[in-house]
């Protein structure tokens, strides 16, 4: 894990260390060991000594991250802070960065796929047009790393479409969207690369042992 560059990071009073009870609870969520979740703490303080990232701060680590300055991105990326700041103080606490980290590197296919249908979650009545869909998805497969085709991707918006009879010039509830997608697997596995898909699956089961 990389945090900020020498510039970012410097020493001055640190917040306190956690306790072996944060670190045990945090250590089940994550599926991380003991000694990585203290090593990632300690250099959590040492570029963030406040003990969290602000929102800015978080846009700039993110940024770093994907090597990535496109402005286009940064709308998405403060979607995702939104999400993890699971606390709503507007700020990312150690808990909420390290969840945050290990679900982007190590998380399922599943698991990125669902953090992206949330991310509009607390806009209940968020319409969306067709063309809307396909640059946040593809913006998000980006980030995420997620592999998908124009076409697969075109096909499965236009299918959704079709099911709940909307227009090519309307627009839909991003709710109904992903449920639809969320409720039918084949829709979902059609939503990225397939040949990528079984790889992928099975890379992640090899990781685990």
């Amino acid at each position: 894990m990389e945090m900020g560059g020498s510039t970012g990071c410097f020493r001055s009073r640190l917040p306190p260390l956690l306790t072996t009870k944060e670190i045990s609870n945090l250590s089940l969520k994550s599926n991380l060991s003991v000694e990585d979740i203290q090593q990632w703490y300690s250099s959590f303080v040492h570029c963030y000594p406040h003990g969290y990232l602000s929102r800015n701060q978080f846009i700039i680590y993110y940024q770093q991250l994907k090597d990535e300055s496109n402005v286009q991105l940064r709308p998405l990326i403060e979607k995702l802070f939104e999400v993890f700041d699971l606390n709503n103080d507007n700020k990312l606490d150690f808990h909420e960065f390290v969840l945050l980290n290990v679900l982007s590197s190590n998380g399922s296919m599943n698991e990125k796929m669902k953090l992206i249908f949330r991310l509009y979650e607390k806009e209940k009545e968020k319409l969306l047009s067709r063309d809307e869909i396909k640059d946040f998805l593809r913006n998000m497969f980006y980030i995420f790393d997620i592999p998908s085709s124009k076409f697969n991707l075109n096909q499965v918006i236009n299918i959704v479409f079709k099911t709940n009879n909307i227009n090519r010039d309307e627009k839909i509830y991003w709710k109904q969207f992903t449920e639809d997608i969320l409720n039918d697997q084949a829709l979902f596995k059609q939503l990225i690369s397939l040949d990528y898909y079984h790889d992928y699956q099975f890379v992640q089961r090899s990781e685990r042992f």
